[in-house]
């Protein structure tokens, strides 16, 4: 944090007595859960929202999963948490027993067995043993709550995008559920490779309305499909690093009329595809203020296991100040609702606008 924290000040923040408190406190005999409790709220005192710690047992469980892929059991979909214990779908997995039971994006997973969908500790209740059947309490926005019973069965594949035509035009829509998948980039050409093969498209929605973020090995990649060249600066308290982008057209990917459709669980790596598509002139930004929550993060790695992942640079967008999208988000240009739980796709209003605004270019 001395040598490395992107904020020389550390955002106002006193850290030296910050780190004598907190000190004393594993001093008088924290271990285990307590530790880690301690490292995250010390973290949390600089305002980041950022920067995180994971203990001993959550980096093991982080490796297993990478090591796995998305492989696990359960039905099938990839959640948004939300408050009350519930979570909505963003995308559903082919083949799987959410997609034989018919959810959809948009979808809330209101109850399992009567409980909560995800506790506190980010614990998932649909999953569980292959095999294991439970009640599942759902409730498509628009209509009344109704009750399923499902089977969970062992899940593989990445982490599936959505994309479609929209129906009377050659306006394509890919929703971008996260950046931290290394296949999402491949996913999205396939995509667009699919859809320019009736011919060129007419506009593109980007629905980065969920997108909580990810890796720049993946993010570069997908905004080379739509713009290319120096778009921005990684600022360290060491220097900067060029953010450029490599040019690969698919169709007419690079001169598609696009609109990105962005929100306030719009974050990292969201936060900066959506400013950088925005701020090249490749992009309207419809919805809200994106989080606002564009750092960059290095690992630390400690003798006991555990690890820190640290903001070591802010992004600096091409013409703007170093951090500029820090605290604020990216703004849209255009202020629609962006509720992923309270709409469907026929009753949107986010892409209803998005579909707007492309047919009037």
């Amino acid at each position: 944090m001395n040598g490395h924290y992107a904020y020389p000040d550390f955002r106002g923040r006193d850290w030296a007595a910050i780190r004598t408190t907190y000190r004393a406190m594993v001093e008088d005999g924290l271990d285990g859960a307590g530790l880690a409790v301690a490292m995250q709220n010390m973290l949390d005192e600089l305002g980041d929202e950022h920067s995180y710690y994971q203990s001993p047992q959550a980096v093991q469980a982080e490796e297993e999963i990478r090591q796995k892929g998305q492989n696990y059991t359960g039905i099938g979909v990839f959640l948004l948490p939300l408050p009350g214990a519930r979570g909505a779908v963003i995308s559903v997995f082919p083949g799987s027993p959410a997609m034989e039971a018919g959810l959809r994006p948009h979808d809330l997973l209101l109850e399992v067995d009567g409980g909560p969908i995800m506790e506190a500790d980010g614990t998932n209740h649909v999953r569980g043993p292959a095999g294991s059947s439970f009640t599942l309490r759902i409730q498509r926005p628009g209509e009344e709550p109704r009750t399923l019973t499902l089977t969970r069965r062992a899940i593989s594949g990445s982490t599936p995008i959505e994309y479609c035509l929209v129906r009377g035009t050659r306006i394509g829509y890919i929703l971008v559920p996260t950046l931290a998948d290394e296949t999402i980039d491949d996913q999205v050409r396939t995509a667009l490779q699919k859809m320019v093969a009736g011919g060129p498209l007419q506009g593109l929605v980007i629905d980065n309305r969920v997108d909580g973020g990810g890796s720049s090995s993946v993010a570069k990649p997908l905004l080379g499909f739509f713009t290319n060249g120096l778009q921005g600066r990684q600022v360290s308290r060491d220097g900067t690093t060029d953010f450029t982008i490599a040019r690969e057209d698919i169709g007419n990917s690079q001169s598609v009329p696009l609109v990105v459709l962005a929100g306030p669980d719009t974050v990292s790596f969201g936060d900066i595809t959506t400013g950088v598509l925005a701020r090249s002139g490749r992009a309207i930004v419809a919805g809200a203020p994106t989080r606002g929550n564009a750092e960059l993060l290095t690992r630390s790695d400690f003798s006991d296991a555990s690890r820190a992942w640290i903001a070591t640079f802010v992004f600096q967008p091409v013409g703007l100040a170093p951090g500029a999208w820090e605290g604020v988000g990216v703004l849209p240009s255009v202020s629609v609702p962006t509720r992923w739980d309270l709409f469907n796709e026929a009753t949107d209003p986010a892409l209803a606008k998005a579909v707007e605004l492309l047919l009037q270019r």
